[in-house]
């Protein structure tokens, strides 16, 4: 009889640990949108760019269980975060969507997006959703204050002369990129960062002027079980999830993204912004702790 009783008790354990993570991944983990830190250090940083955080969100998919209230949430968090530099990529409205979003809530969405801070600039890139509204994407990062740098770079600076590079790159998925006039005039010796919302165009990007890839698309699979997960789009067979080193040189990062499609549930897969940290490698070496 104890034995059963043993049985029993650990049953319930386990079916309360199960729907414990069931109610969560349902009910609160979608919008429980998490920061993770990242450091980037390297000798072709300017010393003028040490300690600049660069916050990279992506896949908000505004419109189908992202709504105004989670976004609100979402800014609020960024502004917080400190983040010199803020940049997008990709999926900003979930197109089967987008029709049927009335004109007060796109004047939310730009009010909550141009409210977000960032010193050093605002910058985006289009991702396999927005091709298909791309007016009212073009128009509401526009009215947000984000520049669209797709197939295009920009220097970034702070205050000074000494940059590096952000190239942005199309989605290779609904878009269509073009790598060499992304990067075009890039220094060979400057630190390059360059975002595209697939994951896997970072097989066909400049590999020898290229430092850091962010991505995204993915969603990380939104509910991950190890052996399979809920979304696994195109573009993703190569680099997936999580963060990759090409060559020994190129890192890529592939963010989970902040909205959810299909389903909206998250399991294994956090709903995040990431904030990477530049630093002058020199400058690190140099620096001793005190005692």
């Amino acid at each position: 009889m104890k034995i059963v009783n043993k049985v029993i008790l650990l049953f319930i354990i386990l079916a309360s640990i199960v729907g414990g993570l069931f109610f969560d991944a349902y009910n609160n983990a979608p919008s429980r949108f998490t920061v993770r830190f990242e450091t980037v250090s390297s000798t072709r940083i300017p010393e003028q760019l040490n300690n600049v955080n660069i916050l990279y969100f992506s896949d908000l998919h505004f419109g189908l269980f992202m709504d105004v209230y989670r976004l609100e949430k979402l800014v609020t968090l960024i502004n917080n975060s400190g983040a010199d530099v803020v940049i997008f990529g990709g999926d900003l409205f979930h197109s089967d969507t987008v029709n049927s979003i009335n004109y007060e809530t796109i004047q939310n969405v730009k009010t909550l997006l141009k409210e977000i801070k960032a010193p050093l600039g605002k910058f985006a890139v289009y991702g396999d959703q927005d091709h298909n509204n791309l007016d009212i994407v073009n128009e509401t990062l526009f009215d947000s204050d984000f520049e669209v740098i797709n197939n295009n770079n920009i220097k970034l600076r702070n205050k000074g002369s000494q940059s590096i590079n952000i190239v942005g790159i199309d989605s290779e998925d609904n878009g269509n990129i073009n790598i060499e006039q992304a990067y075009n005039n890039i220094p060979k010796l400057s630190y390059t960062i360059a975002v595209c919302h697939t994951p896997d165009t970072v097989t066909k990007i400049e590999k020898n002027l290229t430092d850091l890839y962010l991505s995204g698309h993915s969603l990380a699979g939104q509910a991950y079980f190890i052996i399979d997960s809920l979304y696994k789009p195109e573009y993703t067979s190569l680099y997936y999830r999580g963060k990759h080193l090409i060559d020994n040189k190129i890192k890529v990062d592939i963010s989970s993204g902040v909205g959810t499609v299909i389903k909206d549930v998250r399991f294994l897969s956090n709903a995040e912004i990431v904030i990477y940290t530049l630093k002058h490698k020199e400058f690190q070496e140099n620096t001793t702790l005190p005692e």
